[in-house]
């Protein structure tokens, strides 16, 4: 049962998502900002950890950036667009304005991290969606690039998690040149992922990849890192095999540069899982434990990626 607080917390975040989605003017998407802010802070303060510190870097910096977001809205600043660019995506962590990114995420439980990495990221990519300038190329291929390079040698995993996400970020960003909407299916087809990988890591209490060893549903963990990075017929590889399809028709040396980037972030994800497929773990790897017959299979979640995959590139067709 959750805490009376906890669920206003929740009622009063949900409601400024929606709000902001539906304002019209700056003043008033600035004001829905501030009160989502407010209210993820209150959501993942945590007393028992490293909770106020987490909580006061996480509001300083979505402070300055909202200040100077508020100012461009009112100015008449000849590169608005730009500067506008700039903060929205250092206010959700896309490259090359990171750097608060993987050391908050690292300080935050689990779930708090998930809802970082999906949820708060609406509204800025909303709001970039109407700033599609050239100018995004260079957050597109900043986040790609250097999420692919910060996952390398990570051995905490809400680390390499985080830079995943920047990494995910830049593809979200590109989609905006495809559609003013497909961010949306990239987004939530993302949330689907990680939702079952941080179930895993949270239930089983894993912080870092020596301790991949305990995880109970191995069969989960594999395959939704697989599915992270691509490896068909899952649900991760549909999400690329739009835009690669889209490329085609852009620039064939863009392409290139996208598998590539591509390759190297399914070596990341290949890396973690490594020992436990190919069992030099201490533990069985292949041994799925069931506690009950009522438990539900996370497994299925990127199994039906084949479905979902077909059905989505048939309605987008």
């Amino acid at each position: 049962m959750l805490a009376q607080s906890v669920l206003l917390f929740i009622m009063i975040y949900l409601m400024s998502i929606m709000f902001t989605l539906s304002c019209n003017d700056w003043f008033l998407v600035w004001v829905g900002l501030e009160v989502n802010m407010m209210s993820f802070i209150a959501l993942v303060y945590d007393r028992k950890s490293m909770g106020v510190e987490v909580c006061l870097k996480y509001f300083f910096i979505q402070s300055l950036g909202s200040g100077i977001l508020m100012m461009m809205f009112y100015s008449e600043f000849d590169l608005f667009e730009l500067i506008s660019l700039m903060i929205l995506s250092y206010k959700m962590g896309a490259g090359p304005f990171f750097f608060w990114f993987p050391s908050v995420c690292e300080s935050l439980g689990w779930g708090s991290c998930f809802i970082l990495m999906t949820i708060q990221k609406v509204l800025p990519l909303l709001l970039i969606s109407f700033l599609v300038s050239m100018f995004l190329w260079v957050i597109i291929l900043s986040s790609i690039v250097l999420g692919a390079l910060g996952s390398m040698n990570q051995k905490n995993m809400k680390r390499l998690m985080a830079f995943s996400s920047v990494h995910h970020i830049g593809w979200m960003l590109f989609s905006n040149f495809l559609s003013s909407m497909m961010w949306v299916i990239y987004l939530f087809m993302y949330s689907l992922m990680i939702m079952g990988i941080m179930w895993n890591l949270w239930k089983d209490k894993i912080l870092d990849i020596g301790m991949l060893g305990k995880i109970s549903s191995k069969w989960s963990f594999i395959l939704g890192m697989l599915s992270m990075g691509g490896m068909p017929p899952m649900l991760g590889f549909y999400m690329k095999w739009w835009l690669f399809y889209y490329l085609l028709s852009w620039d064939f040396s863009l392409l290139i540069f996208m598998i590539i980037m591509s390759v190297l972030m399914f070596y990341i994800y290949l890396r973690v899982v490594y020992s436990i497929i190919m069992g030099s773990m201490m533990s069985w790897s292949w041994y799925v434990y069931l506690k009950s017959n009522k438990n539900i299979n996370i497994d299925m979640i990127y199994l039906m990626g084949i479905n979902v995959g077909v059905m989505s590139w048939m309605m987008l067709m």
